[in-house]
């Protein structure tokens, strides 16, 4: 090919989104592509050999009946950095590596959700606690008046959390079906799927921060607490901190070439920093599990002695 010819390939070329091939990719960054999946290697042996000990820990000191839900509620640290892992190797499926770890997230926190209502005496308890307690919706956002009123709050919580696992989902296949038609329309209409990916995201803060303020006291020294904010420190990681790096890139102005190096190096970047996060979340969830095991106590209903204050 010439010059020229190089030439007005580049400029057909859409340098901020575009991936080089597979075989062009392996050997134009095969140093810093080693670098980096060396550490990435390292760091998914690492939550692996974590996973696999919360696992043998759950099954000790958990009731048989939460084995399993606490167990899946587990799975997203592993399902993050394997997807992570993926988006390395194969970058031109990275935007797949960012979508599907997300929708695994929301459904793994709803079933630690229903793991902590039955952890803490089940909807009896939930339901007595915010009849006799008073508590002050944040001013950030009027939707929280809803999800604190007193006489519904309960169901707004339950809607709250629910609807981040059905309406991500939903979203996220929408997503999906258009970066497999037609990937420059995906980038297209990033900015307009944006907005309803964030109000989901709010509402269900919203929701779990009446939740926890509301029965957190019940169990001041239980870890369960613990263990479900890891949780919301993922959510932090596999979506708004992706949406904010990527509002970056896009304001960013680079040089293209036919090498694909912003969009190449800002993948490697962002997988790397996610696995790092991931990395010392892990750590915090295994000294949970290893150093800090929930007391069984008899969940006596309205009877138990947060009640009596």
């Amino acid at each position: 090919m010439t010059s020229n010819e190089s030439s007005v390939a580049v400029e057909y070329i859409d340098c901020r989104n575009y991936v080089p091939p597979l075989t062009f990719y392996y050997k134009a960054y095969a140093l810093p592509l080693s670098i980096s999946l060396a550490v990435a290697c390292l760091i998914w042996l690492w939550v692996t050999i974590v996973f696999v000990r919360v696992i043998r820990l759950i099954r000790k000191h958990t009731e048989k009946n939460q084995v399993m839900a606490l167990i899946i509620a587990n799975t997203v640290y592993f399902v993050l950095v394997t997807f992570n892992v993926l988006a390395l190797l194969l970058p031109s499926v990275a935007v797949i590596c960012d979508i599907v770890p997300f929708v695994v997230f929301c459904w793994c926190i709803l079933v630690f959700f229903r793991y902590l209502k039955l952890e803490v005496g089940g909807d009896t308890v939930i339901m007595g606690l915010y009849e006799t307690k008073e508590i002050i919706p944040p001013t950030v956002c009027p939707c929280f008046r809803f999800i604190y009123n007193k006489k519904r709050q309960l169901t707004a919580i339950r809607f709250g959390i629910m609807q981040l696992p059905v309406w991500c989902s939903v979203v996220s296949s929408i997503q999906l079906l258009i970066f497999t038609f037609n990937k420059d329309l995906f980038f297209d209409v990033f900015y307009i799927i944006l907005p309803f990916i964030i109000l989901s995201i709010v509402f269900y803060v919203g929701a779990s921060a009446s939740f926890i303020k509301t029965v957190g006291p019940l169990f001041p020294g239980n870890p369960i607490f613990k263990r479900f904010f890891l949780l919301q420190l993922v959510l932090i990681i596999t979506k708004p901190q992706v949406i904010i790096l990527e509002i970056i890139y896009n304001l960013i102005t680079f040089e293209c070439t036919e090498a694909g190096e912003p969009k190449v190096y800002m993948n490697m970047a962002k997988q790397l920093l996610i696995l790092v996060e991931i990395a010392i979340v892990t750590v915090f969830s295994y000294k949970f599990y290893t150093t800090e095991q929930p007391t069984r106590e008899e969940k006596v209903g309205t009877k138990n002695p947060a009640f009596e204050m």
